[in-house]
C-alpha cells in the first residue's frame, strides 16, 4: 500500500512537472508571438507611414511637374519614356508612354545624342536645337541606382524670345555703331574742309555748315531715342497727365522740324482744331510728335506732310480701326515712298526697319522711333496704326489719345 502511494505521488509530481513545463513553453511561445505580432503591426505602421510619404513625394513631384516652366522628362535606358510634364507635351505633342520612345516622339536626333552621351556617364553642355519654329534648349543629368546609371533626366526650355533679344542687341549695337560711324565720319570731313579754306569761301561755308546741322541733327535724334529707350526699359518714365491743347503740342514739334523740311523744300501742314484738348504727359507726346514727323520727312521727296486731328461722334472709321466718342485722333499724313503693305503690322515693332530697299537714297534711323512712339500712346490708353495712302504714295500713321473732356 504504502509503494503504491510512493508510485502515486511519484506520477503526480511527473505530471506536475509536464504540465510547468508546458505552462513555461506556452508562456515563452505566446511570449515569441506577441512580440512577432507586436514586429508585424509595427512594420505594418512603418509600411503605412512609407507608402503614404511615397503617395504624398508622388504628388509632391506631380505638382512640381506641372508648376515648372520646363519641359520635364524622364527616359529610361531602352530610349522609352516613363515620364513627362505637361510643358514637354505642349512642346512636342501627347504620347502613350508605352508605346513611344525618345526618338519616335520628338524626332530630334540631337536630342536623342544627347541622353546616349548622358547614358554613356559623359557630362554634357546645353544643346540648342529648332522644332516646330521655336528654339528650344535642353540639359541632361543621369539619374543612378546603386551607382549605375538607369535613366536620363531632360529640362527642356523654350529659348526663342531669349534668342530673339540677344540677336536684336546685338543688332542693335551693330546699328548704332554704324550709324554714329557716318554723322561722326561726316562731321570731321565737313569741320577739315572749313578749316583748310573753305571758312573763308562766302559761297561753300554756309553750305557746308549747313550739312553739319543736319549731321547734328542726325545725332540729336538717334541719342534721344537710345535715351527713351532706356527710360521705358528701366520704368522711369512716369505720365505727369495734365489737359492741353493738342494745336499747341502740334505746333510746337511743327516749328522745331521746320527746317528739316525747308531743307528738302516740304510743307508742314497742322490742321487741328483750337478747341481740341488732350489729357496727356506733354514731353511724352511730344516726342510721339516728334518721332512720327520726323520719320514722314525723311522718307518724303515732294509734297509735304500733314498733321490732322478729330474728336469721333460715337464710333468713327479711321482707316481699318474704329473710334469711340472719348478719344481723339490724330492723323500725321506724308507724301512719301509708303510702306509696303505686308510690312505695316511689324513696323512698331523694336528694331525692327522696312526693307532696305526701300531706303536707298534716305538716311537710315535705328528702328527705335516707332517702338517708342507705340509705347508712349499706350502708356496713355490709346491706340496706334499705320495705313498706306490707297493708290497715291504715302503712308498715313493715326493714334489716339484720351480727351479731357467727360464723356456721359
Amino acid at each position: 500500500m504504502q509503494l503504491s502511494m510512493t508510485v502515486w505521488w511519484g506520477i503526480t509530481a511527473l505530471l506536475t512537472l509536464l504540465l510547468a513545463i508546458q505552462f513555461f513553453l506556452y508562456r515563452q511561445k505566446k511570449k515569441e508571438l506577441d512580440l512577432q505580432i507586436s514586429e508585424n503591426m509595427r512594420l505594418e505602421s512603418k509600411l503605412t507611414d512609407t507608402r503614404r510619404d511615397l503617395a504624398e513625394l508622388n504628388a509632391r513631384r506631380k505638382k512640381l511637374l506641372a508648376a515648372s516652366t520646363q519641359g520635364l522628362i524622364i527616359v529610361e535606358r531602352d530610349g522609352s519614356i516613363s515620364s513627362a510634364n505637361k510643358v514637354a507635351k505642349r512642346i512636342f505633342g501627347k504620347f502613350r508612354k508605352e508605346e513611344i520612345t525618345l526618338m519616335r516622339w520628338t524626332r530630334q536626333h540631337q536630342l536623342h545624342e544627347l541622353v546616349e552621351h548622358t547614358l554613356a556617364g559623359e557630362k554634357m553642355p546645353a544643346m540648342y536645337f529648332n522644332a516646330a519654329d521655336k528654339v528650344l534648349e535642353a540639359h541632361a543629368r543621369s539619374i543612378k541606382e546603386n551607382r549605375e546609371i538607369v535613366a536620363v533626366a531632360l529640362a527642356v526650355s523654350d529659348v526663342t524670345e531669349l534668342q530673339k533679344l540677344s540677336q536684336s542687341r546685338r543688332y542693335f549695337v551693330t546699328n548704332i555703331s554704324h550709324e554714329l560711324r557716318t554723322p561722326l565720319a561726316s562731321l570731321q570731313l565737313l569741320t577739315e574742309t572749313l578749316l583748310n579754306g573753305a571758312l573763308d569761301d562766302k559761297e561753300m561755308a554756309p553750305q557746308l555748315v549747313e550739312k553739319m546741322a543736319a549731321q547734328v541733327d542726325t545725332l540729336s535724334q538717334l541719342a534721344q531715342e537710345v535715351l527713351d529707350l532706356s527710360l521705358i526699359e528701366s520704368g522711369r518714365a512716369p505720365l505727369k497727365m495734365a489737359p492741353i491743347p493738342l494745336n499747341d503740342i502740334a505746333q510746337t514739334q511743327i516749328e522745331r522740324l521746320s527746317l528739316q523740311a525747308e531743307r528738302k523744300h516740304l510743307s508742314l501742314k497742322v490742321e487741328i482744331p483750337e478747341d481740341i484738348s488732350v489729357l496727356v504727359d506733354q514731353a511724352m507726346i511730344n516726342r510721339v510728335f516728334t518721332n512720327l514727323v520726323h520719320n514722314a520727312i525723311k522718307f518724303t521727296e515732294q509734297g509735304g506732310v500733314t498733321v490732322s486731328a478729330q474728336m469721333p461722334n460715337g464710333q468713327t472709321e479711321f482707316g481699318s480701326r474704329e473710334v469711340e466718342s472719348g478719344w481723339i485722333v490724330v492723323g500725321i499724313s506724308d507724301t512719301g515712298i509708303g510702306i509696303p503693305k505686308d510690312e505695316l503690322p511689324r513696323i512698331f515693332e523694336r528694331f525692327y526697319k522696312v526693307d532696305r530697299a526701300r531706303s536707298v537714297g534716305h538716311e537710315s534711323g535705328t528702328g527705335l522711333g516707332l517702338a517708342i512712339a507705340k509705347y508712349i500712346v499706350e502708356a496713355h490708353g490709346g491706340e496706334i496704326w499705320a495705313e498706306g495712302n490707297g493708290r497715291a504714295k504715302g503712308t498715313t500713321f493715326y493714334f489716339t489719345l484720351p480727351t479731357d473732356e467727360i464723356v456721359e
